[in-house]
């Protein structure tokens, strides 16, 4: 009977760890969304630069929308938020 009971509790402790794991995983997966959303919102925030006269190249350094890049971070955090509200663990 004692070996049964062990055997029992063991079976609820694997159960219930791989419900921990799925919706870990849910959450984890959640948050590369965000993550690939925000770097392709930062990539459209930059600006090509262009070169001064005279130059002796024919491209110079993109700048950053500075606004732009604040509402990408915004967004990704907002998104995270979500995601981590439906951890597990709340």
């Amino acid at each position: 009977m004692q070996a049964f009971r062990i055997l029992l509790a063991a079976a609820a402790m694997m159960a219930a760890a791989t419900a921990v794991s799925a919706q870990t995983s849910t959450v984890s997966n959640c948050m590369m969304l965000c993550n690939a959303q925000a770097a392709s919102c930062q990539s459209s925030c930059l600006v090509p630069g262009t070169p001064p006269l005279a130059s002796a190249t024919t491209t110079s350094n993109a700048t950053a929308n500075t606004t732009c890049l604040l509402n990408c971070s915004t967004s990704q955090l907002a998104c995270q938020t979500t995601c981590a509200r439906q951890s597990p663990s709340q």
